[in-house]
């Protein structure tokens, strides 16, 4: 599932060594939008796992898959938007502290939400 960090914790510093004012208000940020989107969030995860141990199993199920490709699907606009405009209100360093909250609270969907093509 996605993890919680515990409010106060220092998150990684950011490309010049320092914690960004940022990071705060991203992981707040992030971790609202998990909060209100648990259920498709877990859902989503539940899933992946579902369509992965078939898969392993020798067993692979397109269904499965779709039906896991679609749950994220459900989830990612919305992170994807809210990284938007992290972009438009700080630039570079503000998408560079929503792609950290997002890597530290909800790591499955980091990967996914950093392939979307929009600004690094």
């Amino acid at each position: 599932m996605f993890e919680r960090l515990p409010f106060g914790k220092r998150h990684d510093a950011g490309p010049n060594g320092e914690e960004s004012a940022l990071e705060p208000r991203a992981v707040r940020s992030v971790r609202k939008y998990l909060d209100a989107h648990a259920a498709n969030l877990e859902r989503a995860v539940r899933l992946d796992e579902k369509a992965e141990r078939l898969e392993e199993a020798g067993i692979p199920s397109e269904s499965a898959r779709n039906r896991a490709e679609r749950a994220h699907g459900e989830v990612l606009p919305g992170l994807t938007a809210l990284r938007v405009s992290f972009f438009e209100a700080s630039d570079q360093e503000g998408v560079y502290a929503f792609d950290q909250a997002v890597e530290l609270l909800c790591p499955v969907f980091a990967s996914r939400l950093l392939s979307d093509g929009y600004p690094r």
